[in-house]
Order: structure tokens, then C-alpha cells, then sequence
């Protein structure tokens, strides 16, 4: 049995092309934040992102075989997505000009798009230090993922409910693993 999780992306294509489904997942969960990233950017809703990466991962795999650059994939992954974007905005608008007098057309403006290296850049960093919060035990993985990832914004009253911590000590332990990943980021820089 593989550990696909240390796979390399040309390892993880080569083995979705031989049909590992447990390939595929690892690649589309390590890949899932950066597509979505793409439609949500765009001004889409939730279930038109959801949309967008379904349509982006059913690309994906229509050109799995084909794919000449897999040391790319993220590039890729990002083109596709806009792609999919301009193309659900292009019938959106569409359907818009039809029923809207011209004088209340939307205009449109790609000029201030993100640039794709931009984006990568910032997802590549995201995954680094993904992988060094992996590295920190598991209170001080939980305790940053409430204060700086949880979507729900806790307080500290909830946050000290969640593992069993006195409000009073969130701030030194805080302090402490924070210190943890500096002192990983900095070995990761060696």
C-alpha cells in the first residue's frame, strides 16, 4: 500500500493514470483550497464554486492521460478554473443582456484579475505552512487552528471548551506553539 500524502504530483498523476482511487483523492485534497480559491475570487456563490471545481476536477480527469506537464499541475489547475469562470460569467451575462435594456449592462473589467503566479505563490505558502502545523503536537495544531483558521472565529471562553484549556492559559500556550512553528520555519529554511 502506498503513502500517496508523500507522493510527488508526477507520482500521484502517474498513479491515477494506472486508476488508484486512493491517488485521486490525495490529489484533489491537496489541490481542493486552490481551485476553489479560483471561483470564490470571481465573486462566485458557494454552489457556483461548487460547481466550478466539480467541472474543473471532471477536465482534469477527461485530460488525465494527456496531461504534458504534471510538475504543473497547480498552473493548470488554476487556467482551467478560470476558464470555467469566464465561461459561466460569459452565460450569465449572456442571459443578463437579454433581459436588461442596454443601458443597464453590467460592464465588464478582467483588467484587475489576480495574476496566476500570485495566486500559486500564496496557495504553495499556505501548503508549507500546512505542513509544518502538521509537525506541532496535537494541542498546539488545535489551539492555532481556532484562533487563526476556524471559519467561526471563536472566542476564547469557546475555544477553552473545545480542549478542556483555561481561558486564562490560551494566551502563554498560544505564545509557546507559535515559538514551536517559528523554530520549524527557520530549521525549514536550513
Amino acid at each position: 500500500m502506498t503513502n500517496y500524502t508523500e507522493c510527488t504530483d508526477e507520482a500521484l498523476i502517474a498513479s491515477c493514470r494506472e486508476g488508484s482511487e486512493a491517488a485521486w483523492h490525495v490529489l484533489v485534497g491537496r489541490y481542493e483550497r486552490l481551485v476553489y480559491t479560483v471561483p470564490l475570487r470571481y465573486g462566485f456563490g458557494r454552489s457556483e464554486a461548487d460547481d466550478v471545481f466539480q467541472a474543473v476536477w471532471m477536465t482534469l480527469l477527461k485530460h488525465l492521460g494527456n496531461l504534458e506537464q504534471p510538475e504543473r499541475l497547480s498552473a493548470w489547475l488554476v487556467t482551467t478554473a478560470k476558464r470555467e469562470c469566464w465561461q459561466r460569467r460569459r452565460g450569465a451575462d449572456y442571459e443578463r443582456r437579454t433581459t436588461l435594456a442596454p443601458e443597464t449592462m453590467p460592464e465588464e473589467n478582467w483588467e484587475d484579475e489576480d495574476n496566476l503566479e500570485e495566486i500559486i505563490g500564496r496557495f504553495e505558502q499556505y501548503r508549507a505552512l500546512d505542513q509544518l502545523l502538521q509537525q506541532l503536537d496535537d494541542r498546539c495544531r488545535e489551539l492555532l487552528y481556532y484562533l487563526y483558521y476556524d471559519p467561526a472565529s471563536p472566542s476564547y471562553e469557546e475555544i477553552g471548551r473545545y480542549l478542556d484549556m483555561p481561558v486564562g492559559a490560551i494566551g502563554p500556550t498560544r505564545a509557546r506553539c507559535l515559538k514551536k512553528l517559528r523554530g520549524l520555519m527557520t530549521n525549514q529554511d536550513r
